[in-house]
C-alpha cells in the first residue's frame, strides 16, 4: 500500500496532530479526554488519544468529527477499526492514534491504567504537564 496518502502531508508536528482531534471530541461533548504521551515508550506512535461517548450514535458523532478536522489538513485515517456498536472504535493517523469507547469498553480495557505514568499533553482547561508544555 503507497504510503503518499497517509502522510503527514500538512507537515502538522504529533502535538499538533492530538490537539486537533482533542478540540473536535470536546466540541462534542466526549468526555474524559485523554492524550497519552508514549514517545519515550512507542516506536509505533508518538500519542494515544482517548474519550468517551455516551452510547453508539455518539461514537459515530465523535469519530465522523475528528475524521473530518484531520482531513481539513489534508490528513487520511491509515487505518480504523471497530463500530459504535462494538463500544471501541480505534483509528490510527500513525503519529496519533485515537481510541473512542462507551463507558462500559473504556472501563473493560483500561488503557488508562496501562499508561497511568506516561505524560500527558494538556488539553484546554485540563491540568497542564509542565514537561511536555516545556518541550514544544
Amino acid at each position: 500500500m503507497p504510503w503518499g496518502k497517509f502522510m503527514n502531508r500538512s507537515m502538522l508536528k504529533s502535538t499538533e496532530m492530538a490537539k486537533i482531534l482533542a478540540d473536535g471530541l470536546s466540541d462534542k461533548k466526549g468526555s474524559d479526554i485523554t492524550i497519552y504521551d508514549v514517545r519515550t515508550h512507542s516506536n509505533i506512535t508518538d500519542f494515544h488519544v482517548l474519550a468517551t461517548g455516551l452510547n453508539p450514535p455518539h461514537l459515530k458523532a465523535l469519530f465522523n468529527e475528528t475524521r473530518l478536522r484531520m482531513k481539513a489538513h489534508d490528513l487520511a485515517c491509515y487505518r480504523k477499526s471497530g463500530m459504535p456498536d462494538s463500544g471501541w472504535i480505534v483509528a490510527d493517523y500513525i503519529d496519533v492514534v485515537l481510541h473512542l469507547f462507551n463507558p462500559a469498553a473504556r472501563q473493560y480495557y483500561a488503557l488508562d491504567v496501562l499508561w497511568k505514568d506516561m505524560p500527558r499533553l494538556a488539553i484546554g482547561h485540563q491540568t497542564t504537564d509542565d514537561r511536555l508544555e516545556s518541550e514544544h
